[in-house]
């Protein structure tokens, strides 16, 4: 039988993290999905993977190249599911998440949810929640056009939005996720439900959207070309996200600072 949804995770260098995300996924409270791990041209994964296979459908892919969004295409090109979910090899569900946003797909075609930003430290080889913050804000179809407030990981849409509007645009590069809301939004129907069961990794040091540089600078004026979108200033999403703090909605929150799949040892 073929799995409902097929979970999508680009994956490089992130071992730790990687693992701590299977962890998360051993706990969802719905199980009849799939586990597309694509390593874009980084070390070896198949021993992080071994102790899974056993609790996950997992399946390996290899892309000899380092590049997300093609990583991310690849993974959905493979999927068996009727659903994709997309997710990021530093970030975590809650245990209901999945469950809860198939119930949100009843009437929509994607759903992505609020999140907690978290920040970290390591100990141990895991990381450590030291602070966390809501990351949640009313669905502005206007609004969007100007500051993106959607967080990727952890959406889940059906598959066969992508026979409207194509696959990931792999020329915007860092904008993939921006150009991809927008181009759902105007051929589909998207719901953002107040609840924060995404939990996404905020330390800053090497996430692509700390990074400012020329060629971040070419893939965005060609995003903003293609979407018509004119006097827009390239930020970060930290800089950004300082901006926009005083916009934040109420939102249904249950993380309480420890990773989902852990054991009270692990903590």
């Amino acid at each position: 039988m073929n799995p409902l949804v097929s979970i999508v995770i680009p994956a490089y260098a992130r071992e730790a993290e990687l693992t701590e995300l299977l962890e998360s996924l051993t706990v969802q409270t719905f199980q009849q999905f799939e586990v597309l791990v694509v390593n874009n041209d980084g070390p070896p994964k198949q021993h992080l993977l071994a102790p899974f296979l056993n609790r996950l459908s997992v399946r390996l892919i290899e892309l000899e190249e380092n590049h997300h969004v093609k990583a991310r295409n690849r993974g959905v090109m493979e999927a068996r599911g009727e659903y994709i979910l997309l997710l990021d090899d530093d970030d975590l569900l809650m245990p209901t998440h999945i469950e809860r946003a198939l119930d949100d797909l009843t009437t929509a075609d994607l759903v992505f949810t609020d999140a907690e930003l978290f920040r970290f430290t390591w100990q141990d080889g895991r990381r450590v929640v030291t602070e966390w913050e809501a990351f949640a804000y009313e669905l502005d179809l206007d609004r969007i056009r100007q500051d993106s407030t959607f967080i990727p990981s952890g959406t889940l849409y059906r598959k066969r939005l992508h026979d409207v509007i194509g696959m990931f645009d792999e020329t915007v590069y860092n904008y993939w996720d921006w150009d991809f809301i927008l181009r759902v939004i105007e051929h589909g129907t998207v719901v953002h439900p107040a609840r924060a069961t995404v939990l996404y990794a905020f330390n800053g040091t090497d996430n692509l959207s700390a990074k400012q540089d020329e060629a971040r600078r070419r893939y965005f004026e060609r995003f903003c070309q293609k979407h018509g979108l004119v006097n827009m200033e390239m930020k970060n999403f930290h800089i950004v996200q300082s901006e926009r703090r005083e916009y934040v909605r109420q939102t249904e929150r249950s993380f309480a600072g420890t990773f989902p799949g852990r054991t009270e040892g692990d903590n």
